[in-house]
């Protein structure tokens, strides 16, 4: 029932549409609105893209920040850590030549 309803609905649309577009005023009319409506849609899609080419640019620039961050703090940790080890090895070797002078 539902299935038949819905075919008279559709058939007494384009009946109607067929009925309006048999004008030629109301065809031009129409073609005119069509045209409006589709540029606009046609602005917003390009707004849209710009506007999604700006945020992708704009996280490629947080994402190249974000790395450069962390290879600065790697960087840094490695000169830290190079750093402790230099005084570790100066101390062993310090108690290896007291060690050696101590011996002879």
């Amino acid at each position: 029932m539902k299935k038949f309803l819905l075919g008279i609905a559709v058939g007494a649309l384009g009946t109607y549409a067929a009925m309006k577009l048999s004008d030629p005023e109301t065809r031009e009319e129409l073609g005119e609105k069509f045209d409006e409506v589709k540029g606009k849609a046609l602005d917003g899609i390009e707004q849209g893209k710009t506007f999604g080419k700006m945020r992708s640019l704009r996280a490629g620039v947080v994402a190249r920040h974000e790395f450069r961050k962390g290879k600065k703090s790697v960087n840094q940790l490695a000169a830290d850590v190079a750093g402790k080890l230099i005084d570790v090895l100066e101390d062993l070797e310090s108690k290896a030549q007291a060690s050696a002078n101590s011996v002879k």
